[in-house]
């Protein structure tokens, strides 16, 4: 059964039963998938099965306009409103969208890129009146999420229908959200994490709580204001909590299942979630956007002994395999590190137009103990531990993550060589934290500049959360024994003394 026919059919089995609260508003899955098949009618004069640019935020908008597409069988491409109208235009660009949804906040951005790369700009309208289409459209691919990207573009990745609902049906054996249970949306349309929270909780009748801009500062007390009982975030969030002095024992005890992704989750920091959520289950999830959503999951268990610095990454999902392999591609041999491949019905399409990185990261080939003939290299590198198994110890490239999203150190430095019109340049992550992970970044640049204007044009040309807090003047940049920018010598000597 295809995603857009499992959504309908929860509609009809739950159909008074809440969907969606989010603004003040509830919404029955009568309700919310109402006004989806009436935009879904709407969306005629856009071509089937092409792919629509969605601007929208975490809004009812939003929810309607995915649903609408997926229904009508035309792949959602989400482009954030907060990023640089440069930024959209390159995801415009790379995604070959035919069609483009808003609300009323973005409607200025849609129409502009219509008026760039083509297609018609049309409106949600979730209370609109007009005919529904209640017949679910087949489409290969449900969304293409795009990513930070080494050549200083965003990176497209094609997901398919098949990719989520084999997604879907392997985490319903792993940790089961059940139709009384009211589930955490803290994530922008444009994380992949975000089709977790919509896809699992609507096949599975249960009611998605959003919150506001203003109740994201707060993710503890709007979980409890929500009566919420399964939270998934990245670790970032219940990490600044603690910093707050808000995640405290006993703090969250209507949670059922404690979810977090797209991070190393620090040891410590889930012992401390287990504590403020004394009834639920402390759940680790592995996976890159490339992997559909995640691919494995550890149950975490505080009263264990001597485990790593980072919750292990568990076991792979039914059907998936995730394997260390050596520079060979075989698997290494126990308490061995090496690159994390990983295999399955949840490996993606791979990526749009990019048919170098697509060579360079997923491999037909095949792994000593392995049916799969498919394989996505992670560039995680992972040891294989005798007693705890898979546990991250880090990365073989430059990338990093910075409250969940992937960027590539690559693309920050050529938009800080942009801004100040110079090739010497540097983003280092800083501050770091546990499991390696970061805050945000910092910048280098050689040369006398105006480091405020240079954080001002990278706002034009990255999104907020890659553009680097502060920018450093420096005379010139260190380099490694092979040549390389070495950034540990820049923090060491800039950012661990300051």
């Amino acid at each position: 059964m295809t995603l857009a026919a499992r959504l309908l059919a929860t509609t009809t089995r739950y159909a008074d039963r809440s969907a969606l609260s989010i603004g003040g508003e509830n919404l029955t899955y009568a309700d919310l998938f109402a006004a989806a098949e009436r935009c879904a009618a709407r969306l005629q004069a856009i071509p089937a099965g092409a792919r629509v640019g969605l601007l929208a935020h975490r809004s009812l908008d939003a929810y309607v306009g995915v649903l609408a597409l997926l229904l009508s069988g035309r792949p959602y491409v989400p482009i954030n409103p907060k990023a640089p109208p440069e930024r959209q235009n390159a995801i415009a660009a790379a995604a070959g969208c035919g069609g483009w949804l808003h609300d009323d906040a973005t409607a200025a951005a849609a129409h502009a890129l219509s008026a760039r790369h083509g297609g018609p700009a049309l409106a949600v309208d979730p209370r609109a009146d007009g005919s529904r289409s209640c017949t679910a459209t087949r489409s290969r691919h449900a969304y293409v999420m795009f990513t930070s990207g080494t050549t200083g573009t965003p990176k497209g990745i094609a997901v398919r229908v098949d990719n989520v609902t084999a997604y879907i049906d392997a985490f319903a054996g792993i940790a089961a959200v059940m139709p009384e249970d009211r589930c955490t949306q803290f994530f922008d349309l444009g994380f992949d994490l975000s089709v977790h929270d919509m896809f699992v909780t609507w096949t599975a009748g249960a009611c998605l709580v959003a919150p506001t801009e203003a109740e994201m500062i707060d993710p503890i007390g709007f979980a409890n204001r929500s009566a919420a009982s399964v939270w998934f975030s990245v670790p970032s969030a219940p990490a600044m909590a603690q910093r707050m002095r808000r995640l405290v024992p006993g703090v969250l005890p209507g949670l059922r299942l404690a979810l977090f992704c797209g991070e190393p989750l620090p040891s410590s920091l889930a012992r401390a979630v287990a504590a403020a959520a004394p009834n639920a289950e402390v759940w680790n999830l592995y996976g890159p956007t490339e992997a559909t959503i995640a691919i494995t999951a550890q149950r975490f268990d505080p009263a264990a002994e001597g485990m790593p610095a980072t919750v292990p990454l568990g076991t792979a999902y039914a059907g998936c395999a995730a394997v260390v392999v050596d520079g060979d591609g075989q698997p290494v041999a126990p308490g061995g590190d090496g690159e994390l491949w990983l295999a399955g019905p949840q490996i993606t399409d791979g990526y749009i137009s990019n048919p170098a990185e697509q060579a360079a990261k997923f491999l037909s080939t095949t792994v000593a103990g392995y049916p799969h003939r498919l394989w996505y290299r992670s560039g995680d590198l992972v040891r294989n531990d005798p007693t705890w198994g898979l546990v991250c110890q880090g990365r073989l490239d430059d990338q990093v993550k910075i409250s969940g999203y992937r960027v590539e150190l690559l693309e920050v430095e050529e938009a800080l060589r942009r801004a100040a019109g110079t090739s010497e340049v540097a983003a280092v992550p800083w501050p770091l934290n546990e499991g390696g992970s970061a805050e945000g970044l910092v910048g280098f640049v050689c040369g006398s500049v105006d480091t405020r204007a240079i954080i001002a044009a990278a706002h034009e040309l990255l999104p907020p959360y890659m553009v680097p807090r502060r920018v450093i003047a420096v005379d010139g940049l260190p380099l490694n024994a092979n040549g390389k920018i070495d950034r540990k010598a820049l923090r060491q000597t800039y950012l661990e003394r300051s």
